[in-house]
């Protein structure tokens, strides 16, 4: 919850000084659509990714997250580093859902410098934000697996 909310209130921030024209993204929002539906008629029922954040201001940027995911709810969310459970809220870490919210948030206030998409499953694999400088950086979620 807490990356969730600070993403959140710097895309609202940024999204004040925006211009209130069309969406400075370099990606097309057809584009972001098609892949959304790619994952959508893809993705499986449970999966694990790791997840890692950087350029932000927060306690676990840098840090490699393994992401475990079933029914669309994130089952647990561990450091890979120290195999230790993450404190706080299981909602804090984005399901591949989630990660395509944040991929439509950051187009539509101007704030998406770019984002590569997994060639089989569609999903994000990297996003790449533009904002103030503690606001700006990159998300990774890789190694995504379904699983049994």
């Amino acid at each position: 919850m807490q990356r969730t909310l600070y993403v959140a209130v710097t895309i609202g921030a940024v999204s004040l000084f925006a211009s209130c024209g069309e969406s400075t993204s370099p990606v097309p929002k057809s584009e972001i659509s098609a892949h959304r539906t790619e994952w959508t008629q893809r993705a499986p029922a449970a999966y694990e990714y790791d997840y890692r954040l950087t350029g932000f201001f927060i306690s676990f940027a840098g840090r490699e997250i393994h992401v475990v995911v079933r029914d669309g709810v994130v089952q647990s969310a561990t450091d890979v580093a120290t195999g230790e459970p993450m404190a706080g809220p299981l909602t804090t870490w984005p399901t591949v859902a989630a990660l395509f919210d944040e991929v439509t948030k950051a187009a539509d206030a101007g704030m998406l410098r770019g984002v590569r998409f997994d060639p089989v499953l569609g999903y994000p694999t990297e996003i790449d934000l533009n904002g103030p400088p503690d606001a700006s950086g990159s998300v990774f979620a890789t190694g995504l697996r379904a699983l049994p």
